[in-house]
């Protein structure tokens, strides 16, 4: 291990402990520190995309998550109803973008799994590399010292306090951050947009589904307000999310709760087993600033979104592979600190276009309620769980027989469905399209792949994800699978690009892994070179995180000096350092 620089990371949800993951993988011991008394929760989060799942799989847990979430949800139906036994507004058929026309987009769809069984999932894996995590551990302030920083932590059991010094701290602890507050790193944008209460109970809804089996069921009763979701693959673990407005969820007692879901479902004779009652707040806000010197923020802690759109814990995941390559790169002598400003530089839009594309989604929604011309997301009220079962009776709705008037009504219904594809099917432009503009990448003077959430088509465009192509959609036999975890990945059909790399690498410092393909080398499949987007002599640069540093269409006088000017944005080493390294 290198015990030598030591790493404190604040939280043990799926940003940290991925981060944590990522260290061991490097050889690094980071401390895990979590306030909780373990991983027991709520399921909270519950869809990992397709981009953390190119992540899981290289950090060894992709098949995992596959086995015990559900590979095939994402591709069901989302509904909208009166309750689950009474009408229906309207479906939408989810179908991700799998493919485009040279070939699958990733050897993975997006996953649903709850967030409780995926961090069990990193935590098990954190443990295999030798790591831990230290439960009951609450760090409440976080502070820059000469050469270091310290976080001061209390026992949860006893309340004892204790100040930790180390090289490093990533605060990966939540929307409630304490790492960043004490930082007096504000927040920007609303912190409330609405206020929710989240039901989470078991029951057996199999005989509502019947024909229309889904994830998500918008819920638009004339008393009781929500969205179901399914959490597993068998359908009998639920969330209700039921918009509660200014009330406080100790207003309503468990019988309450449960009377709500009975409500919502539009039977009083299914048995609800209630497994807890929590509140939240909806907020769409990023941090002014990711770093403070030796302290870093990842997650939750620096960007919180609306759940329209499953791209919280998603970015967080993201976020994490982002950084971890360049901390080691500077914790390793390779480069200069300042190499980790290019984190902010990079994944800080990502978060804003993440919030604004999730702000969209929930805004769009409205379309559905005013073709409907009732209110399906106004917050209940108090007195919500009282009483029978209630419809909305024919006049108000008017979508019920056969007369033209409520046909009429009906197609515009479904048309306002209709146009939430974008929000539910979401695409891969969302998920695998975001490029970074600027940071550790030189501009290749072409026009970016789209990125519009449901025109997504890949390109090595420097800043880029790395297009996925194999021979046999396999990801342990594709592109991505080849970009080594550290240094450079060089990516080639002509052989003398191994020599040129070489060179840059020698004047560098930066290690280069070079992978020759095609006739010469290894077949990652017929249209490589297109996705690449590279003739016979072109090459591609990649970073350790799987996007795209550099990239010449074909081999030029001016290709080398701009592979060694690639090369520096990752090292950054003095000359004279990297005068020794090639003489040695």
């Amino acid at each position: 291990m290198n015990s030598d620089k030591s790493i404190v990371i604040v939280g043990a949800g799926p940003t940290g402990l991925t981060a944590a993951i990522l260290l061991c993988l490097r050889g690094y011991d980071p401390v895990v520190l979590d306030r909780r008394p373990n991983l027991v929760g709520y399921p909270a989060a519950h869809v990992a995309n397709t981009r953390s799942m190119e992540v899981f799989a290289e950090i060894g847990v992709a098949d995992r998550v596959l086995e015990q979430g559900d590979g095939s949800a994402l591709s069901g139906l989302v509904v909208w109803v009166e309750s689950l036994a009474g009408r229906e507004y309207g479906k939408l058929t989810i179908q991700g973008a799998a493919l485009d026309d040279r070939g699958p987009l990733s050897a993975y769809q997006s996953v649903n799994i709850p967030q409780t069984n995926l961090e069990a999932i990193l935590s098990d894996r954190l443990v295999e590399l030798g790591g831990t995590v230290r439960f009951g551990q609450e760090v409440i302030a976080a502070r820059n010292i000469s050469g270091g920083a310290t976080v001061e932590v209390r026992a949860v059991a006893d309340d004892a306090l204790t100040t930790m010094k180390c090289d490093w701290v990533l605060g990966c602890d939540g929307a409630g951050s304490a790492v960043r507050r004490s930082m007096g790193i504000e927040m920007e944008g609303p912190q409330t947009i609405a206020r929710f209460m989240t039901i989470y109970f078991d029951a057996d809804l199999d005989l509502f589904r019947k024909g229309r089996r889904g994830i998500l069921y918008w819920i638009g009763g004339p008393e009781v307000r929500g969205v179901f979701i399914s959490f597993d693959k068998i359908g009998r673990s639920w969330a209700m999310l039921v918009p509660v407005g200014d009330l406080a969820v100790e207003a309503f007692s468990d019988a309450a709760a449960v009377n709500i879901v009975k409500k919502a479902i539009g039977s009083d004779d299914v048995v609800i087993e209630l497994q807890g009652v929590s509140s939240w707040n909806m907020s769409a806000q990023v941090a002014t600033a990711y770093r403070h010197g030796r302290i870093l923020l990842a997650g939750d802690a620096c960007h919180r979104f609306p759940p329209t759109g499953g791209l919280g814990m998603n970015t967080g995941i993201q976020d994490a592979h982002n950084l971890i390559w360049k901390l080691c790169a500077v914790l390793e002598g390779g480069a200069d600190d300042t190499l980790l400003n290019t984190y902010e530089e990079e994944r800080r839009p990502i978060a804003r276009r993440n919030t604004d594309q999730s702000v969209n989604n929930l805004m769009k929604m409205a379309m559905i309620d005013e073709a409907l011309g009732i209110q399906t997301l106004a917050p209940i009220a108090q007195d919500a769980a009282e009483g029978p079962i209630a419809t909305w009776p024919d006049e108000v709705l008017g979508i019920d027989g056969n007369n033209s008037e409520a046909a009429t009504k009906r197609s515009a219904v479904q048309h306002a469905i209709d146009e939430q594809a974008e929000h539910f099917a979401q695409g891969a432009g969302v998920d695998l399209g975001f490029t970074y503009t600027t940071g550790v990448l030189v501009p290749d003077g072409s026009e970016p792949p789209s990125s519009e959430p449901c025109d997504y088509h890949p390109d090595a465009h420097p800043g880029s994800r790395l297009p996925f192509s194999s021979i046999d959609g396999r990801f342990e036999a594709s592109t991505l699978d080849r970009v080594a975890p550290q240094g450079v990945t060089l990516f080639a059909l002509a052989p003398a690009w191994g020599s040129r790399a070489a060179a840059a690498s020698r004047e560098t410092g930066v290690a280069v892994s070079v992978v020759i393909f095609g006739p010469a080398g290894v077949d990652l499949g017929a249209n490589a070179a297109v996705l690449l987007g590279i003739s016979e002599d072109g090459a591609v640069a990649v970073r350790p995180d799987g996007h795209v540093l550099w990239r010449t269409q074909a081999h030029d006088a001016g290709s080398e000096i701009e592979l060694v000017r690639a090369f520096r944005l990752c090292g950054r080493k003095p000359r004279s350092e990297r005068s020794h390294l090639a003489n040695g």
